[in-house]
């Protein structure tokens, strides 16, 4: 009897010391519970810088300002991009658990194609959240937390689709697509060349806003038959010129950036603010694809819709005409009626 009481004893004992080191193994555990798939960000406000980053590597660092959201402390952001990111952070929450046979292999790729989200409010890390693919039935994506022990399968309520593709992480997604990035009020000068027809090309110079005047590039001279209501509108074009995409290394075209430089734009536009800031864009025919050639047409030889384009030299982008109609505007076009 007292034999069977020792061992119960020491059964108790033996019990009372693995409660208690399951206690501290999970005391040490950084989350537990619902804590564990507390993905979304209800404070959406508060959020004031987010790094987004793969193992690719790309890396975007989006932070906020008094004059909006902008990318590695010098691009505007696309206002769609991060309006997006914000709702998902907000509304995104806990689909399923992932079946326990399924935690190694998700979590093996969530390490390896993975994007890691850091979401900063003030100066404090508030969260880090590692997003995965999405789920093999598209209506998911794996996440996991830095400090959780789990993965989870998540999802926007009534949305129909996963949710990596909105954590992005390439920079030149993320940048708003001004090819000119100044305000119409703070331009001090316009010069558009077009190469091959030097009598179109012309400057227009802003000393206030009712003491604007354009010179002609073929002579030199000042137009008096400048419209300063057409001139405004021109200057409003500008301001406002956007790209249709940003043409990146990796883009076949790409390779031949430095013999697009060597040749002749179809025009070279610089803006010139009035801190003496430089914005320049120039565009470059693009030959159309042999079976819409028509060698009797010579209008048929290059795309009747697209540019290659630079700004300022360096980042390579693709231009539409129709984006361009109202820059494209040759010097009489800008005269009174």
């Amino acid at each position: 009897m007292k034999k069977n009481l020792l061992y119960l004893i020491v059964f108790i004992v033996l019990l009372a010391v693995a409660g208690y080191l399951l206690s501290e193994d999970k005391g040490n555990s950084s989350l537990e519970g619902p804590q564990n798939y507390d993905f979304a960000i209800k404070d959406t406000a508060a959020i004031t810088k987010i790094v987004l980053s793969d193992k690719t590597p790309n890396k975007s660092t989006i932070q906020r300002t008094s004059e909006g959201w902008i990318l590695d402390n010098e691009y505007p952001v696309r206002r769609d991009a991060i309006e997006v990111l914000m709702e998902t952070l907000y509304r995104m929450e806990l689909k399923n658990f992932v079946p326990q046979r399924m935690v190694p292999e998700v979590e093996k790729h969530i390490a390896v194609y993975g994007k890691r989200v850091e979401i900063y409010k003030g100066d404090q890390l508030a969260k880090v959240i590692y997003v995965g693919l999405q789920t093999s039935n598209d209506m998911a994506t794996y996440m996991k937390l830095e400090d959780g022990d789990l993965p989870y399968a998540v999802h926007i309520p009534g949305f129909n689709g996963f949710l990596n593709t909105r954590f992005i992480t390439e920079p030149y997604l993320w940048r708003a697509r001004n090819a000119v990035r100044i305000n119409a009020a703070n331009i001090k000068e316009v010069e558009m060349i077009y190469p091959d027809s030097l009598e179109a090309s012309f400057k227009i110079r802003v000393f206030s806003p009712d003491s604007i005047y354009m010179v002609s590039l073929e002579n030199q001279e000042v137009d008096r038959k400048f419209s300063t209501l057409k001139g405004k509108l021109y200057l409003a074009a500008c301001a406002q010129l956007k790209y249709e995409g940003e043409i990146i290394p990796s883009d076949p075209i790409f390779a031949r950036r430095d013999s697009l430089l060597a040749s002749t734009p179809v025009f070279r536009l610089t803006v010139t603010s009035t801190n003496g800031k430089v914005n320049k864009v120039s565009g470059y025919k693009i030959k159309a694809a042999p079976e819409t050639i028509d060698y009797d047409d010579p209008r048929s030889f290059y795309d009747p819709d697209r540019l290659h384009g630079f700004i300022n030299d360096n980042r390579m982008i693709l231009l539409q005409y129709y984006g361009l109609r109202n820059v494209l505007k040759s010097k009489e076009e800008l005269e009174q009626d």
